[in-house]
């Protein structure tokens, strides 16, 4: 006797396509490597690691300081150019760009602190890099030297 509630679809596994084609695949496959060595993926392993960045917007009185950690790359460059005009927009009377936590640096995340440069113009009390020795140092006289090499320094 049936009972009450029947199911209207058998609900045991039945092979589908997918088996069908994972069949295949494991006969094309056999005797390669299902994953990667104990060391890794060779791809992977040969790519740098980014450096983690940060750029952090502080006020310090009237001026405005933006601090680069990290790395200086293009995508940070460009944060860091975007930070510096909301930072102009806000009308402090000078700008700090403090370069001193700065690890390393491309050559287009250098050029990003000329743009800035150029934003700080017009305050008051202009634009200041705060720098020791290093790679934010480094950064930006190699910014400024493509500019002398350009032909495009003031």
């Amino acid at each position: 006797m049936p009972s009450r509630y029947q199911i209207a679809m058998d609900l045991r596994p039945a092979p589908s396509r997918s088996v069908g084609i994972l069949v295949e695949m494991s006969a094309a496959t056999a005797g390669s490597p299902t994953r990667p060595s104990a060391a890794g993926s060779d791809a992977l392993a040969s790519m740098p690691e980014p450096e983690p960045t940060a750029i952090n917007v502080t006020s310090d009185g009237t001026a405005v300081v933006i601090a680069v950690e990290g790395g200086l790359d293009q995508s940070t460059g460009e944060a860091l150019i975007d930070a510096a005009t909301a930072a102009v927009a806000a009308g402090p009377s000078h700008l700090d760009i403090d370069l001193r936590g700065l690890e390393s640096f491309t050559d287009e995340g250098a050029r990003a602190l000329v743009s800035c440069r150029t934003l700080g113009s017009d305050l008051p009390g202009g634009l200041h890099y705060r720098t020791s020795r290093g790679p934010g140092r480094d950064a930006l006289l190699s910014a400024y030297r493509d500019l002398e090499t350009d032909g495009l320094a003031d």
